[in-house]
């Protein structure tokens, strides 16, 4: 009876198959956009170019939800103020404004000339340009980050949670691009794409983040483990976990949208009537092995008592 109950668990498990790690970090990819605006101002001679209202500039670049808190990672050249990022924003735009009116010949050398004696700034001489940062809809908040020349990765917050969320790898060789983002085998985020087409290391976030890391939340270990039995083409399973992950995300886009892909290859949900049924047998397969093993130990006392030589007696 035991190895019937066994031989049938074993048979219901479904076999291993490789799961597409695009699926499994493409719900945690977001798209974070940054708009800056300012004024640039030749320190040499004082002339402002940008007019009355400064220019704006909008600029975007990967980034990736990498703890359900609301924690997202992206490339500091991005939202960085320096030359690769708003100040150089910022002077390309005032190089399109000189051409326009036929003061400059090379762009190229015009850039490199505002780079070394301009400068972009705010409403006022040295004040801060302005800087609005955006993950998808939300107003984001920098954590931290490390320059493009340290390390080109920052850390933001959003006032969300229950976020999809993808698992942060060590370096390693790279298994798909996906928006901007490189993903090893098993879905991993390893980095994220630089406007030099090198990629950031993206496991140096754990360093900025303080007492937050980088974690995973219980749906998005619901959703892989929904992705593995979608794959291994166990649909009913995966249609009860894309079920809780919608449950516990009701955001969760992808997870619903594999229920409803595993639904249509016959999945169904698991009934109330279903799971009592399992743990009824689940619990006499355990009880039937504890009542099998007590027989066992008792009938072995027994035989232990009945062959057990004499002992002397140790009083005179």
């Amino acid at each position: 009876m035991i190895r019937v109950l066994i031989a049938t668990a074993l048979l219901t498990l479904p076999t291993p198959s490789p799961v597409d790690p695009v699926d499994i970090a493409e719900p945690a990819i977001v798209s974070v956009s940054v708009t800056w605006h300012g004024w640039v101002r030749d320190k040499q001679t004082g002339e402002v170019f940008g007019g009355a209202k400064g220019y704006e500039v909008k600029a975007s670049c990967p980034g990736a939800v990498i703890n359900p808190a609301g924690y997202v990672v992206t490339t500091s050249s991005c939202i960085h103020s320096g030359v690769d990022g708003g100040s150089g924003a910022l002077f390309d735009a005032a190089i399109k404004d000189l051409a326009k009116v036929g003061r400059i010949g090379d762009p190229s050398a015009a850039r490199k000339t505002l780079a070394e004696r301009a400068v972009a700034e705010g409403p006022a001489p040295d004040r801060s340009l302005g800087r609005v940062v955006k993950v998808d809809r939300d107003n984001a908040t920098v954590v931290d980050l490390l320059a493009p020349a340290d390390g080109d990765i920052a850390v933001l917050w959003i006032p969300r949670s229950g976020l999809p969320s993808v698992e942060v790898g060590a370096a390693g060789p790279i298994h798909t691009m996906r928006d901007g983002l490189a993903l090893d085998a098993q879905g991993r985020l390893i980095g994220l794409a630089r406007h030099n087409d090198r990629v950031a290391q993206a496991h140096v976030v754990n360093g900025l983040m303080r007492d937050i890391k980088p974690a995973l939340g219980t749906h998005d270990r619901n959703y892989r483990t929904g992705l593995e039995r979608y794959y291994a083409r166990a649909y009913d399973s995966a249609v009860d976990y894309f079920t809780a992950v919608v449950a516990d995300s009701p955001t969760h886009v992808h997870a619903a949208q594999f229920r409803d892909k595993a639904i249509a290859k016959g999945g169904a949900p698991s009934s109330g009537h279903d799971l009592m049924t399992l743990l009824a047998y689940i619990l006499g397969a355990v009880t039937l092995i504890a009542g099998g093993l007590g027989v066992w130990l008792v009938r072995r006392q027994a035989a232990a008592e009945r062959h057990a030589p004499l002992q002397p007696s140790l009083t005179p």
